[in-house]
């Protein structure tokens, strides 16, 4: 290998070292930051004054949060659960064209109790969903 190849081949390493750590700190900075987004959960209830052990919604609840990049990366990746302790909240009792029972939620009835379930990492601004649907398969 001439020696002109060897100082190239060198600069080439040299560049690319400096591409992945301006990489690493460029990722670490804008992970640190907060931002504004939707955030989609999947939402379970329980309540022992309406005698409901687990109910998971069908549809996804979104919620406008203000967190730090790394929180919401990491939701994006494995969707967190909330379990969400309705206390006493009425369920609206719905029938679908199937004869299905089932229940309906508003989310501005739960809003408390999805900000405690959420946690201190997130900053809720606002329950986007207005309603959640329960079905009665139990």
């Amino acid at each position: 290998m001439s020696l002109q190849n060897k100082i190239i081949s060198r600069k080439a390493l040299i560049f690319l070292l400096c591409l992945v750590i301006s990489t690493v700190v460029w990722l670490i900075n804008n992970l640190v930051k907060e931002y504004t987004c939707d955030v989609p959960y999947k939402v379970c209830v329980h309540s022992s004054v309406n005698n409901i052990e687990s109910l998971c919604a069908e549809n996804i609840m979104y919620v406008k949060v203000v967190a730090k990049g790394y929180y919401i990366m990491s939701h994006r990746w494995n969707m967190k659960e909330l379990n969400v302790d309705i206390k006493k909240v009425k369920l609206s009792c719905t029938v679908d064209e199937h004869n299905v029972n089932g229940y309906t939620l508003s989310t501005a009835l739960i809003q408390n109790a999805v900000r405690e379930a959420i946690g201190d990492a997130v900053r809720m601004e606002a329950i986007i969903t207005e309603e959640l649907s329960f079905s009665n398969d139990n």
